[in-house]
């Protein structure tokens, strides 16, 4: 056992002294994670949103045509909405600079189809390059044109009236005999109060959250579901180089004049294992370190995280161990490892979020230990014991070491 920890400690010193691979290694994820993060991270929350640009094209310029307008001109509305009145071609133009969201075009005769009871309709043209707001606006048209329909239906006596008004010379307008229709008008007017004012049902919003939960997703919550993807994945790397140490010592000759020395087979093999197991945690820690300093990344409780760290990086060791037996030199360890992390890193959730894979990526990703760490570090930010991911990654890294340990002993003695 003391040589086996003074060829761990040699090991570790070696590697020390040249660290620039593990740096690049170590580097390389946060230059990424910063970068997504440039990119998707959410931006500062807005208390309010900006109003809705919409371009309003009037080809009646009547009454119907005034009340559309003076709709969207409402205290409520003016907030959401910001109303251009302009020509077709300078409502399209401002459309394809992104200033519109929507045309709204009231045809020509709007008012008089309306007053003689005719079907009429309202244009919305919305832009394409959006995917709400001009949803908004037609839903407002629609339920504004259901209002003015169901007014001009309640009120299709007094319509007629006014439409013989817009036609007639006003010297020849009856004056003294509409007292009687103003007054029919007014109990109408008056019997819809009583239903309309005051509403018997109101509506009040509330948001509720659970207790603990955030109001909304932020910067450091992005980054907290990033990083665990990306540093299971280039802790692979990472400690795959640190284990081709047994593949170099074969081709050089220096595990042969090692064994000529007292130490046995069995006690190269575990140093060479435990430290790749122990560089592994100390690398994975670091990266953690160094997100929560940069990032402010939230992992969750540290014992937790721990073991499970701990258990990923005893999996990739073994992993590693054994593949170094199975290899025959260093080049085609090479050639194969980074495949294998790469596709590891791509089904296990490091590269694509799981839920947006195809099934059988999802399938598939249940084999790879970046899944498992992924979904044990999620397990532990919500406060949560990584139960499943822990006992597989430990059950499978034990497994493993069993196949890895008599593999490498083969491989030294010979």
């Amino acid at each position: 056992m003391r040589r086996l920890f003074l060829v761990l400690g040699s090991d570790v010193r070696r590697h020390l002294k040249s660290p620039l691979a593990i740096v690049i290694f170590m580097a390389i994820p946060m230059v990424m994670t910063a970068l997504i993060g440039i990119i998707f991270a959410p931006k500062a929350e807005q208390t309010t949103l900006p109003p809705i640009p919409v371009v309003l094209v009037d080809h009646d310029k009547s009454i119907a045509s005034r009340l559309v307008l003076g709709a969207f001109d409402a205290d409520q509305l003016k907030k959401m909405f910001e109303v251009t009145v302009a020509d077709e071609a300078e409502g399209r133009r401002r459309m394809e600079k992104g200033r519109a969201s929507a045309i709204l075009i009231v045809p020509e005769k709007f008012t008089l189809d309306l007053l003689d009871g005719k079907t009429t309709t309202l244009t919305v043209v919305k832009n394409p390059a959006e995917q709400f707001l001009p949803d908004v606006v037609e839903e407002f048209v629609a339920t504004m044109a259901v209002m003015l329909s169901g007014a001009i239906q309640a009120f299709e006596a007094e319509a007629k009236g006014i439409r013989v008004l817009l036609d007639s010379p006003v010297d020849l307008i009856p004056w003294e005999t509409l007292g009687p229709e103003f007054g029919k008008a007014q109990k109408k007017v008056v019997a819809a109060s009583k239903y309309l004012n005051p509403l018997l049902i109101g509506i009040k919003a509330e948001e509720t959250r659970a207790p603990g939960a955030k109001p909304r997703f932020t910067r450091r919550d992005l980054f907290s579901i990033m990083l665990p993807g990306m540093a299971v994945m280039f802790l692979l790397f990472i400690v795959q180089t640190l284990m081709r140490d047994i593949i170099s010592e074969r081709g050089d000759g220096k595990l042969r004049r090692m064994m000529t020395t007292p130490l046995r087979p069995m006690e190269l093999v575990g140093a060479r294992l435990l430290g790749g197991w122990v560089m592994g945690l100390v690398v994975l820690l670091v990266m953690v370190a160094v997100g929560t300093l940069i990032f402010g990344a939230y992992w969750g409780n540290f014992g937790y995280f721990l073991l499970l760290g701990a258990a990923v990086s005893f999996w990739t060791a073994a992993f590693f161990g054994l593949f170094g037996a199975l290899v025959r030199n260093r080049n085609q360890a090479g050639a194969f490892s980074a495949p294998i992390i790469l596709a590891f890193s791509l089904f296990g959730g490091s590269m694509m979020n799981p839920e947006a894979m195809p099934k059988a990526f999802r399938a598939i990703g249940v084999a790879t230990p970046n899944r498992w760490f992924i979904d044990g570090a999620a397990l532990v930010r919500d406060g949560r014991f990584p139960l499943v991911p822990l006992l597989i990654l430990l059950a499978s890294g034990l497994v493993l070491a069993a196949l890895a340990a008599p593999a490498l002993r083969r491989r030294i003695s010979v």
